[in-house]
């Protein structure tokens, strides 16, 4: 998965989408996708259980996901 920073707002819909995928539940620390915010910049960590599905991507509002590859 490829994380746009500039692009990141840290709305954090993509670990909503991606732990509603895999684990069933909207909780973000159950998220293959972890964000860690300071100030208005984000990064994303992935977890090694990332199977670059791209459920994350899909539902990020402002395409600061994609997948690689």
């Amino acid at each position: 998965m490829i994380h746009r920073a500039d692009a990141c707002t840290g709305c954090r819909s993509c670990q909503l989408a991606c732990s509603l995928y895999h684990e069933g539940e909207c909780n973000p620390s159950l998220s293959r996708v972890q964000l860690r915010c300071q100030g208005l910049e984000c990064t994303a960590f992935f977890a090694p259980e990332c199977d670059e599905c791209g459920r994350c991507a899909a539902y990020c509002p402002y395409g600061a996901l994609e997948k690689s590859g």
